[in-house]
């Protein structure tokens, strides 16, 4: 019998939690300082894509069909060549 719905995977909860606190043992021995400027971008880089949403995700949630422009079909352009 197998986990009732909505009850968390307790192994994904366990490994989560062991990876979080990896990464902030890891992130609290790095010395900023002692970085050249490419590896802070590079730092930057990785860490921003964790932390900020992307943007088209953004814009898909708030952009609502009755707000986006009308296309100028195939049939507009046929009425002039065929009336020609």
């Amino acid at each position: 019998m197998g986990r009732t719905v909505g009850t968390p995977n307790k192994i994904t909860t366990e490994v989560k939690e062991k990876l979080q606190t990896l990464v902030e043992g890891v992130v609290d021995t790095l010395d900023i300082t002692e970085m050249t400027i490419d590896q802070k971008l590079k730092l930057l880089q990785i860490t921003s894509q964790y932390i900020l949403p992307r943007l088209k995700s953004v814009l898909t949630e708030q952009v609502k069909d009755e707000d986006l422009p009308q296309k100028m079909g195939a049939k507009d352009s046929s009425k002039k060549s065929n009336s020609a």
